[in-house]
């Protein structure tokens, strides 16, 4: 009986601890799955095409205006002392700056390349970091997203790792990630029709 209770105990807690893949993102147009060295599922690329009509901008300048590339400070906490003497906790937090730099790398012929970063919103704030290539065909615009990473702005006292590769985990929330994506498409195409 003990080692039933035992069992069942340890059982609990691993499947507590466990996330569940996001069955949608599989079937999500345009996202391509791969694994990271660990085997882990993560987001690979993203792509969307949207018909075009008559633009009144470039799309470099629509890119360069509209997207964002700058540095963000990513932080948690600390605590020194025992967990008995709370008078001893001193709270030292720590703060890392990520650099953004340009965020237009390459603009050739009908084709702009472009590194960004975005956030969105999910009980903390997340930045979604992405290189971008967007290619101006006759009737289209294809957005192709890469390099697609995303870190927590503040994890408490967990250390935060900074950047890392989007899993298909439900905690990950890829589906908000392609969604931040989307809103950067959207930027970019009202700005192309002003």
């Amino acid at each position: 009986m003990k080692a039933f209770i035992i069992l069942f105990t340890l059982v609990a807690v691993l499947t507590g601890c466990t996330s569940p893949k996001m069955a949608s993102i599989y079937q999500t147009q345009g996202v391509e799955i791969s694994q990271n060295a660990s085997g882990d599922d993560i987001l690979n690329k993203y792509s969307k095409t949207i018909p075009t009509q008559n633009l009144h901008s470039s799309l470099s300048l629509c890119t360069a205006q509209e997207l964002n590339n700058g540095p963000v400070v990513l932080t948690n906490e600390s605590y020194f002392g025992s967990p008995w003497w709370y008078s001893y906790n001193i709270p030292n937090q720590q703060s890392i700056t990520i650099n953004g730099g340009q965020t237009i790398k390459l603009v050739e012929g009908n084709h702009v390349v472009a590194n960004a970063i975005t956030d969105y919103h999910y009980n903390a704030k997340y930045f979604v970091s992405y290189t971008l290539t967007a290619t101006h065909h006759q009737n289209n615009i294809h957005y192709l997203f890469s390099n697609i990473k995303q870190a927590q702005q503040y994890t408490g006292s967990t250390v935060n790792d900074g950047f890392e590769n989007v899993k298909t985990l439900q905690r990950s929330h890829p589906d908000l990630v392609i969604d931040a994506l989307n809103k950067e498409i959207n930027k970019i195409q009202s700005c192309l029709l002003k």
